[in-house]
């Protein structure tokens, strides 16, 4: 790779002469990439997708966001088991017959989030709405009962 000064004939400048350098190293690390094929197998390296969640909370409820762009909402299952939480489902490729591809970033495929409620969240009214590519998940939160009196009996030992 030359720098900009050897492409018009121009000397490069004693000052600059670090920095061109520095720009022929850089050009020449990626343009190696880009003759041995390294960058078209990472772009495609198949990691499973990991949809990105919040959680937040406040005194009645607390609110799961989880970010599902592209994906269906018939395509998204939401099971409980115990206190277990689990979010899974598939964003799916839209297919093109005769089109070819030049870019492929994004990702395709099955998904799964796992996370285990707070002992205070009530698995059995939890809410789910998908909106614009976000699906959130309204766990209300059980009541704590009254601290009540209780005897305790003394035996004998």
């Amino acid at each position: 790779m030359s720098t900009f000064f050897e492409k018009t004939n121009f000397p490069t400048p004693a000052r600059l002469r670090g920095v061109s350098q520095l720009h022929d190293d850089i050009d020449r690390l990626f343009g190696g990439f880009l003759d041995r094929d390294f960058w078209p197998s990472f772009a495609r390296e198949d990691k499973g997708l990991l949809p990105q969640v919040d959680l937040k909370s406040d005194d009645k409820q607390y609110i799961l966001s989880v970010e599902l762009p592209g994906v269906a909402p018939e395509e998204v299952k939401i099971e409980v088991t115990g206190r277990e939480l689990t979010i899974s489902g598939e964003k799916k490729e839209d297919v093109m017959n005769e089109a070819k591809t030049h870019v492929k970033e994004r990702r395709y495929g099955s998904f799964s989030r796992s996370m285990t409620l707070p002992e205070d969240a009530d698995a059995d009214s939890i809410r789910a709405v998908a909106r614009n590519g976000v699906l959130t998940l309204e766990i209300a939160r059980k009541v704590a009962e009254a601290d009540k009196p209780r005897s305790i009996e003394v035996q004998k030992g």
